[in-house]
């Protein structure tokens, strides 16, 4: 499984300087590459996970952003990353918001962007109540324009707001699911069981299927965690194809970590960057490593000192 202890990793190193994005310019040409390098291995099945609240430069400068929060804000910029990669092949994909304000504030930012916006949402499915009609009229009203027909108000078109869907679409051949809660990961399993390969499925900063995923941010998302079938699940079906993700085991004081993995035919690396010396590789695996095994490395570089902070910026 994913989220077993140690097995196969290397000793601690070194990390080429160039392994690290340095840039959310460079992130995104890594992500790029990487996605295109699983697309050419025919994988079908995509996980990606990125800081939560990295901000890309999308919406920094447009004037009319919604308010929300630096997370929903962060993750919707990168589901119009990947929308922005299919633009031009015919491919219209299909982008699952955790909810329907998440999903309400994507359209009025995307425009006129080849996507279908959708709410995965099957606990508030089918609840959402229409909008507010305007009261009927008098007699009098009435009389005075024209007593119906063209002359009557009618409801605006799209007043109703959108229900949340229980599933994904049927007809999605392009699916990119936002930080999907439990009941979400359900219904794309669902979707993926029912379909096959050549539907793309892609999980963006599905961070509910996330042993060591902070609660506090996770509330902030508004989603809450998957269960451990779920979780088995998503790793045995779903390629992580790039990975950057900060602080994975909630142990920065000392020196900063990231969990880091360049694409899906590469290990997984928890990389240090201590005060002195460049970053330092801690585990190397081709597996996850797991929360415990990922600050049990981080205890062990902190016990090392500035010694060994001092032997890694020597190469020792």
């Amino acid at each position: 499984p994913a989220h077993s202890a140690a097995r196969g990793w290397r000793a601690s190193q070194p990390l080429l300087s160039a392994d690290l994005p340095r840039t959310p310019k460079a992130m995104v040409d890594q992500l790029r590459d990487a996605v295109q390098s699983a697309l050419s291995s025919r994988c079908s099945r995509m996980r990606v996970s990125l800081p939560p609240g990295f901000d890309y430069g999308i919406e920094s400068q447009r004037k009319g952003t919604p308010v929300s929060s630096k997370i929903d804000r962060s993750d919707r910029e990168l589901a119009r990353l990947f929308v922005e990669m299919f633009q031009g092949t015919g491919l219209v994909p299909t982008v699952c918001f955790p909810s329907s304000a998440a999903a309400a504030d994507a359209r009025k930012l995307w425009g006129d962007i080849e996507a279908r916006v959708v709410a995965l949402d099957p606990e508030s499915a089918g609840t959402a109540a229409p909008a507010k009609q305007p009261r009927p009229r008098s007699k009098a009203q009435r009389a005075s324009s024209g007593g119906g027909g063209f002359g009557d108000a009618k409801p605006a078109s799209g007043a109703r707001v959108q229900k949340a869907v229980a599933a994904v679409p049927a007809s999605a051949e392009v699916v990119l699911v936002v930080a999907p809660g439990g009941p979400g990961c359900e219904a794309v399993r669902s979707f993926c069981e029912e379909n096959g390969a050549d539907r793309l499925v892609v999980l963006l900063n599905a961070r509910s299927l996330e042993e060591e995923a902070d609660p506090a941010v996770a509330a902030a998302a508004g989603v809450g965690t998957a269960g451990e079938e779920q979780r088995e699940y998503v790793d045995g079906e779903f390629a992580n194809v790039y990975a950057f993700v900060t602080d994975p085991a909630g142990k920065s004081e000392d020196a900063p970590a990231v969990l880091f993995k360049r694409s899906a035919a590469e290990e997984w690396s928890l990389v240090s960057k201590p005060k002195v010396g460049p970053p330092r590789e801690l585990l190397a695996s081709d597996e996850r490593p797991s929360a415990e095994a990922m600050r049990a490395a981080l205890d062990a570089s902190a016990a090392g000192g500035l010694l060994g902070a001092i032997s890694s910026a020597l190469g020792g």
